[in-house]
């Protein structure tokens, strides 16, 4: 079966180094084929038979990083279903950042009540079980949106965030590989 792997917090500012490269090497060694990664942000697909996937990636991250690496695994057809669910104005035109927060072990059901109740009128925002969409100012009016200000907030460490166009590609990706089984 396909999956996608989203690290978080990797190879930002130039910490919590991961070589894409090296990891895709980690996973093969650890049973997962066909694996390939986008991007230097953490996002790998690959196949895998392991009976549970997020304990073979856990083992990966643990042998080989000394620091607590989160992360989730998605299964493709999960994963696609999820972006093909997407908001409408999720993509809208204009001076507008679009991002899918997605949503890591640990993330409780209460923080989306939380994130629903600080919500501003710059914020658009459709909570889904697994994933977060969100939209807010790119730049006028952005420090106005709760966007801007989750960094302090519980949910904040437990989603792994890409921006539409990293998202849109993942899914076209997995759905490539999909195509060639």
């Amino acid at each position: 079966m396909d999956y996608l792997l989203l690290l978080r917090g990797v190879n930002v500012g130039g910490n919590s180094r991961v070589v894409m490269a090296d990891l895709r090497a980690q996973l093969a060694a650890a049973g997962a084929t066909n694996v390939q990664s986008y991007i230097n942000s953490g996002n790998v697909l690959f196949t895998s038979t392991h009976p549970d996937v997020m304990q073979q990636v856990a083992q990966v991250l643990t042998a080989n990083y000394d620091w607590p690496v989160s992360f989730t695994v998605i299964p493709s057809a999960t994963y696609r279903s999820l972006v093909a669910a997407a908001p409408d104005w999720w993509g809208a035109p204009g001076d507008i950042r679009h991002n899918a927060l997605f949503k890591l072990p640990g993330y409780q059901p209460e923080y989306n009540a939380l994130i629903q109740a600080k919500a501003t009128a710059y914020d658009q925002i459709t909570i889904t079980p697994h994933v977060i969409f969100w939209s807010s100012p790119q730049k006028v009016n952005y420090s106005r949106a709760l966007y801007a200000k989750m960094l302090p907030e519980p949910y904040y460490k437990l989603v792994s965030i890409r921006n539409r166009n990293t998202t849109i590609k993942l899914a076209a990706l997995l759905a490539q590989r999909t195509a060639t089984e």
